[in-house]
């Protein structure tokens, strides 16, 4: 899976419903040393189109990734 497939898909964290956001202007955290991702990093956009809040989502608590959704675990919104 390419990164630029992850743009459009909404985050969900499983433990309780929440919507944490879509992807679209996020990035992924990629550790040069052994070349594994790390984190994501969401972008919260407000209102205006102005970045609202940044999540970082260590790649561990990522559970499924799938057309529509990324599930993720006992991740703060």
């Amino acid at each position: 899976m390419r990164a630029s497939e992850l743009e459009g898909k909404e985050v969900i964290n499983i433990n309780t419903g929440d919507r944490l956001g879509v992807i679209r202007k996020s990035e992924l955290v990629v550790n040069t040393a052994t070349g594994f991702v790390e984190a994501l990093i969401l972008v919260k956009i407000g209102v205006g189109g102005r970045e609202k809040e940044i999540m970082t989502i260590p790649w561990q608590k990522i559970k499924k990734i799938s057309d529509e959704l990324i599930i993720v675990e006992n991740v703060k919104s």
